[in-house]
């Protein structure tokens, strides 16, 4: 790395091969602004190299040249068009969980902890972090056992929460947080509990249960007593998520089952009401949960009382896909996204893998509309720890543990020099523009204006070879190349002179208007298909997206057909969930392929007759994640003939595939996506056409409309409720008028591309 004047003095560890990235931590070079350090008709270049060692090391600039990028540079050329904007940037960051809080506060001498500080929290002498997300109270990384700001004997409560305190925070957690905003007053704190206090729930324990239905207020109370005492002690917090991973209960560390509806009650009812009566502006994040389950963070916003309460939604890595959070914004667009907790680990295998996963993370998040990147721990020790019976390999951000002579040093992982490739040069309030990517296996990329005007473009080489390629920005352009598995970031200044072809940065944008002036952006592009559900209409593919809360309408009403000769099969079963239970017409049981989905896996329908019918629902509600991530339907006349299939789509907790009306004996839905969950249905039916729908009633108040084509020729439609209310209008489509019920706030898209390019 470059060197400078200011001199550290630096330690390092000597940890197993598995355990230590680095043999020393090098002095970081100190970064001014990019509107500073970057010469006119040049960018600076940041670089980090796994392969050879080399981490955030400035290299030479490069030098913008005049004109459009050379011929031969299709599809190597990344296109940045800083005019077209999208969401404010809040941070980078991970979280100061009890176990990192603990080695940084405890373990390192106060030398080694201030110099610690400024590297990750500096922006002039560090990477600038600026997010953390702080755990309320026990999770699977504290250092002696679960607790709580409320801690009871079992079988006794304490509504009036007179035993509150937290105490436990302030022996090394507080101290840090204070000292990290004085390094960076820019810091954004945001907090969520793994769990209430036990006495709360069902279990009596932070471990597992439900929250106990008189536990409402006793809880809201709780998150005001923490915030007020923790702005107190010189650490107010931004924002709060009712829940840690909602849909998970962990029965061996801290934990609670919280589905969406008891979770709406508690925000709209008791937590929201709470905070403000209590002069409290905190935003609440809804969902802080994985990308596979859509519906829950938008529930919060298809009912109006709980959409005005939540700030945004919460997301977490570990399943389904990092576009979620797109099919989210454009379905509810004024509902920002924040990236709330993804961690890396052993199971990413050696550290190429693992700065492959960081990049990943920094990159596609924000290109998916995240305004924050958080990574999880902060600080672990050599072998991950301590825990708290939760995550075994889980990597922090950096690793603290004794030497060979028993002194305790610090060495950064690729954690945190994968967030440091944007943290360092991405500011809060920077605003993520418009740039295309070369995708998986090529370069990827993120690019951003800050609050100064400059430009920050981050780059990660995701393919297996070095790759060249050209950056184009208006009427200049540079070419660089990339090794394999190295991330470069890119800074420059100056506006941008000339325009760019909209077709070179691939999506769309459809901006809306709302009723207080601003603005609703919505963009596509063809990647999004496969988020939403499609029918085969003649020679064409219809698809539509259908927002939690809308719905889609045929203009007569359904019947469902009669389930007496019906024959349910499916490609693997658990022993005590077969197939039939799907059609016993008891919603308390359930059929369950008995291992974790994987693509391939089926359920089928032997309908006895063949029949007439243009919908199935697939309901889970029981099991409310055990739905298919992603399916496709066939049928067939005679079982063995299935042919290609009429209809595709994400699941949900109650999937309803809606098709032109079809004639057939058998019904095939196959799984097309992996998840660890084990898919269920608890109920399967089969609707027939039938007499008159009643109308459905609303307003078209409100309602706005755009088109547009994407670069491969799918038609877009576009409607935007801007209302305040539902509204509902008429959708032609396959030949039939459905009625569309769309709610406020929410948008609803319509595709038609050919049946050969169904994606």
């Amino acid at each position: 790395m470059k060197s400078t004047s200011r001199q550290r003095r630096r330690t390092a560890l000597s940890l197993t091969a598995a355990a230590t990235l680095l043999a020393t931590l090098p002095v970081l070079p100190a970064a001014t602004p990019a509107s500073a350090d970057s010469a006119p008709g040049r960018a600076s270049v940041w670089l980090t190299d796994p392969s050879t060692k080399t981490y955030l090391s400035e290299q030479s600039p490069v030098t913008w040249k005049t004109g459009p990028a050379p011929a031969g540079a299709e599809g190597s050329t990344i296109t940045v068009d800083t005019t077209r904007k999208y969401q404010p940037m809040t941070g980078f960051g991970a979280s100061f969980t009890d176990s990192s809080a603990w080695l940084v506060g405890t373990k390192l001498n106060p030398s080694q902890r201030n110099s610690l500080m400024r590297d990750l929290f500096s922006r002039r002498d560090g990477i600038g972090l600026s997010f953390l997300r702080q755990p309320m109270a026990a999770t699977d990384f504290t250092v002696n056992g679960n607790y709580s700001y409320d801690d009871m004997p079992a079988g006794q409560t304490d509504p009036a929460l007179a035993n509150f305190t937290i105490d436990h925070d302030r022996s090394y957690t507080i101290r840090l947080l204070k000292q990290a905003r004085q390094i960076n007053p820019q810091l954004t704190l945001m907090a969520t509990p793994w769990s209430p206090p036990g006495w709360m729930k069902t279990s009596d324990s932070m471990n597992g249960g439900r929250l106990e239905p008189d536990a409402y207020q006793p809880l809201a109370d709780y998150f005001v007593k923490f915030l007020k005492e923790y702005a107190a002690a010189g650490v107010p917090v931004r924002y709060i998520t009712p829940q840690n991973e909602p849909l998970h209960e962990p029965s061996t560390y801290p934990g609670m089952y919280l589905p969406a509806d008891q979770a709406k009650t508690f925000v709209t009812g008791y937590l929201a009401p709470t905070l403000r009566k209590q002069g409290l502006s905190t935003g609440i994040l809804g969902y802080d949960h994985n990308w596979d389950v859509t519906s829950y963070p938008e529930s919060f916003y298809a009912d109006p009382a709980t959409a005005r309460q939540v700030t945004g939604t919460a997301w977490h890595c570990y399943a389904g896909d990092v576009s979620a959070q797109t099919v989210v914004h454009n379905d509810y667009p004024n509902k920002p996204a924040f990236q709330s907790e993804c961690s890396g680990g052993s199971w990413e295998g050696d550290e190429k893998g693992a700065f492959a996963g960081v990049m990943d993370n920094v990159i596609n998040g924000p290109r998916n509309w995240a305004q924050s990147v958080i990574r999880w721990n902060l600080a672990l020790d050599s072998s991950g720890g301590p825990t708290n019976n939760g995550c075994q390999g889980c990597r922090p951000v950096v690793t603290i543990s004794p030497n060979t002579d028993g002194k305790w040093t610090y060495t950064p992982t690729a954690d945190y020099w994968g967030l440091a490739q944007a943290s360092k040069f991405v500011r809060p309030g920077a605003r993520r523009v418009a740039s295309n990517t070369l995708g998986k296996g090529s370069i990827e990329d993120v690019a951003y204006t800050n609050p100064d005007g400059s430009t920050a473009l981050v780059t990660y080489n995701s393919g297996n070879t070095a790759r060249t390629f050209t950056v184009g920005w208006g009427d200049r352009h540079f070419t660089y190349t990339l090794a394999a598995g190295a991330a470069a970031t890119f800074t420059w200044t100056g506006n941008q002179q000339g325009s760019s072809d909209p077709a070179a940065i691939g999506p769309v944008d459809i901006p809306f208007r709302n009723s207080d002036g601003s603005q609703a952006l919505i963009t596509y592009d063809s990647g999004l298909l496969a988020q939403q559900p499609q029918v085969r209409v003649g020679d064409q593919w219809l698809g539509y997206t259908l927002p939690t809360g809308a719905s889609l309408t045929p203009p007569t009403g359904e019947a469902a057909l009669p389930r007496d000769n019906w024959q349910a099969t499916a490609s693997a079963s658990s022993s005590d969930d077969p197939p039939s239970k799907a059609i016993d017409g008891d919603a308390s049981t359930r059929w369950s392929l008995g291992h974790g989905m994987q693509p391939g896996d089926w359920f089928q329908l032997d309908l006895g007759s063949t029949q007439a019918f243009d919908q199935i629902v697939l309901d889970t509600s029981a099991s409310s994640g055990d739905f298919a991530r992603q399916y496709e339907v066939y049928t067939s006349d005679d079982g063995t003939d299935w042919g290609d299939p009429i209809a595709t789509g994400p699941g949900s907790t109650v999937t309803r595939i809606l098709l032109p009306k079809t004639t057939a004996r058998y019904i095939r839905v196959v799984n097309k996506a992996g998840s660890g969950s084990w898919w269920s249905l608890h109920d399967v039916s089969v609707l027939a056409p039938e007499g008159k729908a009643t109308q459905a009633t609303g307003t078209s108040a409100g309602l706005q409309r755009e088109n547009a084509t994407l670069p491969d020729g799918t038609q877009l439609q576009v409607t935007y409720n801007s209302g305040s209310e539902a509204a509902t209008f008429d959708v032609p489509w396959g030949g039939t008028t459905y009625s569309y019920r769309l709610p406020a706030g929410a948008a609803a898209i319509f595709t038609t591309r050919p049946d050969g390019d169904k994606t």
